[in-house]
């Protein structure tokens, strides 16, 4: 029968079974000629201690010699075991055996997201000068609807957030009205006073050129009569 074990393996644990089996027999034997040279008067005393001895040497051997048996026997599995796999082709065991998708369907992915450092991962693995390079910025900027997200911003929510009333009182308290209104005044009162001497000024102008024609008038007429005016 080919189980496809190396046959290095078998023989080796062929041989352990046939020593264990040997040992099984062997402590029965043992056990029953104890039992039955004991009762023998001669042999009896004698038996007894030769049972202690044995005992005091069973004593030793599971104290010191059994946990180096064992120890060895570990080490004898371990290389077994190492021998076996070796010897497998365990992806292909995976792949025909085991179904990946039911393993991958228990796999609690949000729990092993949250075990990894993704910010770490990016800064030492991602070379985002890279990445950013092949990006085609025009392409992204072409594609984006600024009209579309511009209809879907509601400028009253905004406004409606904003404190204008305290917005207001703070540029107020950063202004000088009071620089502001005496220029604002003195200059007012600058203008009105050339307006009102530009407006006198004209009247002035005006009477005087009504006074000219009636006064020009008298000397013609005066003149016409042959009087002088003042006479």
């Amino acid at each position: 029968m080919n189980s496809g074990v190396p046959r290095e393996v078998t023989i080796a644990v062929g041989a352990a079974a046939l020593g264990a089996r040997a040992v099984v027999a062997t402590a029965g034997l043992a056990a029953i000629a104890a039992r039955v040279s004991l009762r023998l008067p001669v042999i009896g005393p004698i038996g007894r201690r030769a049972v202690d001895r044995l005992s005091v040497e069973g004593e030793y051997v599971i104290a010191d010699v059994l946990p180096v048996a064992v120890e060895r026997g570990k080490r004898l599995v371990a290389a077994v075991i190492t021998a076996i796999v070796a010897e497998l082709d365990l992806t292909t065991l995976v792949r025909e055996h085991a179904d990946l998708n039911a393993i991958a369907a228990d796999l609690d992915i949000e729990a092993i997201l949250d075990r990894v450092d993704l910010n770490a991962v990016i800064a030492e693995r991602v070379n985002l000068d890279a990445a950013v390079g092949l990006v085609d910025l025009d392409v992204v900027a072409g594609g984006i609807d600024i009209d579309a997200i511009a209809a879907r911003i509601d400028i009253d929510a905004i406004l409606g957030r904003v404190d204008l009333i305290g917005l207001a009182e703070e540029v107020i308290d950063g202004v000088d009205l009071t620089d502001i209104i005496r220029d604002a005044s003195t200059s007012v009162t600058a203008d009105v006073m050339t307006d009102v001497r530009g407006t006198s000024e004209r009247a002035d102008d005006a009477v005087a050129n009504a006074i000219n024609r009636i006064l020009r008038r008298r000397v013609a007429d005066g003149a016409a009569d042959g009087q002088v005016p003042g006479e």
